[in-house]
């Protein structure tokens, strides 16, 4: 009877030291929640705190290289989708049409169907959202903006940009319903396009400066440069990639740009904004 108390007294000991043994090793460990967010989302377990990121917005900055200037282009992450009011800024919907989940260019005071637009112009776009739910933008086939979740009414979408000599197809989705297809056409205005890539350099004052070198090079070490025009602009022929923009000119430091260049197409960079030494920063562009 004293051999059954003693090995069952020592069976409780070894189950009490187990237990310890687990809840001390597993106390300050991450979890990953599989519920509402998702498989692979951190949160918080035993003394520690993790955060919660939806879905979406994983998805939405999957890629997104913010210190590595050859990452992406600029271009792609720039957008903004600002709720707003048309009327109130003295819009006007061509031909008074208002469909549920509609998508307009402004030129003017006119919201539009279709457009033309000029190379390296800086551009807004509006949509009329009829439902709840998350908002995809397309160009063509190629997402550019996830908003996440809407709610309907009017909203701005800011930072637009004429990045290619072409046609730009938008399109978004909300709620699971598509809107129209928004055709916007790119012609080449003032900027020269016999080369793969061109651009502007300007001043404080907003004027294109001449003269002044302009440096465009890629992760892989490879380094090009060319000289602006008597209005500013340069033009260069690179392969597709990726592409840091910098100039130089004496007296001057200017701002960096990053571009995507594709062989075939002419790619236009975003102006690059050069300032007096000791001056304050330029805002021509924003």
């Amino acid at each position: 009877m004293g051999k059954i108390i003693f090995i069952m007294a020592g069976l409780m000991i070894a189950l009490l030291l187990a237990d310890l043994s687990a809840s001390q090793g597993m106390g300050g460990s991450k979890a990953y929640d599989q519920s509402g967010y998702g498989m692979g989302t951190p949160v918080s377990s035993g003394d520690q705190v993790g955060t919660v990121v939806p879905d979406y917005l994983g998805t939405y900055n999957a890629g997104r290289m913010e210190l590595d200037p050859y990452g992406v282009g600029q271009d792609a992450f720039s957008l903004q989708l600002l709720p707003a009011d048309p009327a109130s800024e003295g819009l006007v919907v061509a031909g008074g049409g208002k469909l549920a989940n509609q998508l307009y260019l402004q030129r003017g005071r006119d919201l539009l169907t279709q457009g033309t637009i000029t190379l390296g112009e800086q551009y807004v776009l509006w949509a009329r959202v009829n439902g709840k739910g998350s908002f995809l933008l397309y160009d063509y086939n190629r997402q550019i903006l996830n908003q996440g979740y809407v709610t309907p009414g009017w909203y701005r979408i800011n930072g637009a940009y004429a990045n290619y000599l072409g046609a730009h197809i938008y399109r978004f989705v909300s709620a699971g319903l598509a809107s129209n297809n928004l055709t916007i056409m790119v012609d080449f205005g003032s900027y020269p396009t016999s080369f793969s890539l061109t651009g502007k350099v300007l001043d404080q004052s907003g004027q294109g400066m001449p003269g002044v070198k302009v440096i465009v090079s890629n992760n892989e070490g490879g380094k090009f440069s060319t000289m602006t025009n008597p209005a500013g602009y340069y033009a260069i022929d690179v392969a597709t990639g990726v592409y840091l923009v910098n100039a130089e000119f004496p007296g001057y430091v200017f701002s960096q740009t990053s571009v995507q260049a594709m062989t075939g197409q002419v790619s236009a960079a975003r102006p690059v904004v050069g300032t007096l030494m000791g001056s304050a920063t330029p805002s021509i562009w924003t």
